[in-house]
């Protein structure tokens, strides 16, 4: 194999492995230890201290305390009250009804980390009727854009159904890490940022070793001309019609996943999205 395209695979392998762990690192959280939150919870109007309300008992009392343990975790890590509620009520079936009722619910109980609806976000998944949202409040709007929000609710949604206890280990798991993760000029560093990165870091370095190698004479005559000189053979291609045949390719639209995704966002200052399983 010729030694610049030697340079260049190792060049793309060496990027690939560096993002790659960096992403890691990003995603789960190896650094939490020091991008744990140093500011003390500061509200003490909050009207209780339980974080996880089974109103539709879908989980044990050992999943309550687990999930619990989980949340009081990563509200240390984030600095801001996370909040799970699951109900059963039938008259709650659609989007802005399921928004308002978690809106209400975060503000009555004066939810917040920092102060009554402050930093937090609180998740209400209504089983009668399958619609779910996730309100965020404070920072928690300023950093979780819709689409991180419809990504969180998918995760959720793909084992609610199955496995309601691993469902919300997995919200509250990627609420943390989203929360988490590095924001530079409020674009966050995620799968597609980091593949780019590592195609640029590779074209430069494929460029480098191509000026490095030019000008080297690595071809001769010799190289292409035979002994005896060259014949040439006449040859001629004539085009004669072409014929193009387009077929529509239909594509589905819906983002949501598991039933859809509430795109009407939130109001009072609350941000958020919904679902539904």
């Amino acid at each position: 194999m010729n030694k610049t395209y030697r340079n260049i695979i190792v060049g793309v392998l060496v990027a690939g492995l560096i993002l790659g762990g960096l992403g890691l690192f990003l995603k789960y959280g190896v650094f939490q230890g020091m991008m744990t939150s140093k500011q003390a919870r500061t509200n003490t109007q909050c009207l209780t201290q339980e974080r996880i309300f089974d109103e539709a008992n879908v989980l044990t009392d050992a999943q309550e305390e687990s999930l619990f343990e989980l949340l009081s975790e990563k509200e240390q890590m984030t600095g801001m009250d996370i909040v799970l509620l699951t109900i059963r009520e039938p008259d709650i079936n659609d989007y802005y009804e399921i928004r308002d009722y978690a809106q209400s619910y975060y503000e009555e109980n004066k939810f917040g980390w920092d102060q009554p609806n402050g930093n937090g976000v609180i998740y209400v998944d209504n089983w009668a009727t399958g619609y779910c949202w996730l309100c965020t409040t404070g920072k928690a709007s300023e950093k979780l854009d819709d689409g991180t929000i419809q990504f969180i609710i998918n995760r959720t949604n793909e084992t609610i159904n199955e496995d309601p206890y691993g469902a919300y280990r997995t919200m509250i798991d990627t609420v943390s890490s989203e929360m988490q993760n590095l924001n530079l000029f409020h674009f966050r560093i995620g799968n597609f940022w980091l593949l780019l990165i590592a195609l640029i870091v590779a074209a430069v370095f494929a460029a480098c070793n191509l000026i490095g190698n030019k000008g080297k004479v690595t071809t001769s005559r010799s190289t292409y001309v035979p002994d005896g000189g060259v014949k040439i053979n006449r040859h001629q291609d004539i085009f004669l019609r072409s014929h193009v045949t387009r077929t529509k390719i239909e594509t589905d639209h819906d983002s949501g996943g598991n039933g859809g995704g509430g795109s009407i966002g939130g109001t009072g200052g609350h941000g958020g999205g919904g679902g539904r399983h």
